[in-house]
């Protein structure tokens, strides 16, 4: 072990790790978060399609958790999410019924990737850092490794914040973290982006269909998509996974006249059109745990397959590892 624990290196900007290297601010003098893509966020990370936005991830949250409740209240106070009165229904076969209204939504200000772009503003990050390798070093810190073989750095602990099978890669020779990880199913979900020139006949907001391609729509007019009426549709698990290799127009017309059919609408020309095939959607069965920590190796993760397939257990986890970091700290400075 080191003799004292100056860095953490948390692998992965979702809410997740992003929450976890938030907590740690001030706490720890040098906490990195690294992120393979060039946006923080995850599935809450929002689409550009020539002047459009979408969240094409995550549309909503919900909050069940006290801790979580308060942390929402705080974002509501500094502007970054607000309550979310859409009406949300169920669609089968082209017929309407109303689902619970009863539960409080909550969106992002704009935009869902707002929530990512508040936690990320206080954390060191490094973009389209992709790590691909761990060594463990004598002294008892870890080396870093990008999918080049290049050296990124060494950090007193790490801690994986992405998908269960990334975790499960990392962390092939920590059985302790490895196994648990590997056996997390990751659903498939391919999203398509549509906008139209004008508002679509369509009385709700947002709907889960059944008995179709499609799982969810719903009504994405944000800010920048004045004066048109733009859609986010998510393809069933069961369809994604089928269609999992299939050529991106393919899917794209396929989405669309699912899209029709469940609605029930007149088939009509879209001005813009882009789809997103997301590999790890969400995890069918989460281990029920915070989070997860080797003390021995100084090595944890982190994530919504942790707990459950929501933007609060992403969160939720997210603190249950700076939680556990922080007490072994503690405990390994007295």
């Amino acid at each position: 072990m080191p003799k004292n624990i100056l860095s953490v290196a948390i692998i992965g900007a979702g809410l997740a790790g992003l929450t976890c290297g938030t907590a740690l601010r001030g706490l720890v003098p040098n906490v990195k978060v690294f992120e393979k893509t060039i946006y923080p966020g995850g599935r809450v990370s929002r689409f550009q399609a020539g002047d459009y936005e979408f969240n094409h991830g995550a549309q909503f949250f919900t909050v069940s958790n006290p801790l979580f409740l308060s942390i929402v209240s705080s974002w509501q106070n500094d502007g970054i999410v607000r309550p979310w009165d859409g009406w949300i229904v169920e669609l089968q076969n082209g017929q309407v019924s109303n689902s619970d209204i009863s539960t409080q939504h909550f969106v992002g200000k704009p935009h869902m990737q707002s929530i990512a772009e508040y936690l990320a503003a206080n954390c060191d990050m490094s973009i389209s850092t992709n790590i691909t390798e761990l060594e463990k070093q004598s002294d008892g810190s870890w080396r870093l490794f990008n999918e080049r073989g290049d050296y990124i750095g060494a950090y007193d602990i790490v801690i994986i914040a992405t998908a269960a099978n990334q975790v499960a890669s990392l962390c092939r020779n920590i059985p302790e973290i490895a196994k648990p990880a590997d056996k997390v199913d990751m659903t498939v979900c391919w999203s398509g982006m549509f906008a139209f020139d004008h508002k679509l006949n369509l009385p709700y907001d947002a709907a889960f269909v059944l008995d179709s391609p499609l799982s969810w729509i719903s009504r994405n007019n944000l800010v920048g998509n004045d004066g048109h009426d733009c859609w986010v549709l998510h393809a069933s698990p069961e369809w994604s996974q089928q269609y999992a290799a299939s050529f991106r127009g393919r899917v794209m017309h396929a989405l669309l006249d699912a899209f029709w059919e469940a609605t029930d609408l007149v088939e009509e020309k879209s001005t813009s059109s882009s789809v997103h095939c997301w590999k790890h959607a969400t995890p069918i069965n989460p281990i029920h745990e915070d989070s997860l920590f080797m003390e021995s190796q100084a090595i944890g993760a982190c994530g919504d397959w942790c707990t459950a397939p929501r933007i609060e257990g992403a969160v939720l986890s997210g603190f249950s590892m700076a939680d556990r970091i922080m007490k072994y700290i503690h405990k390994f400075r007295n």
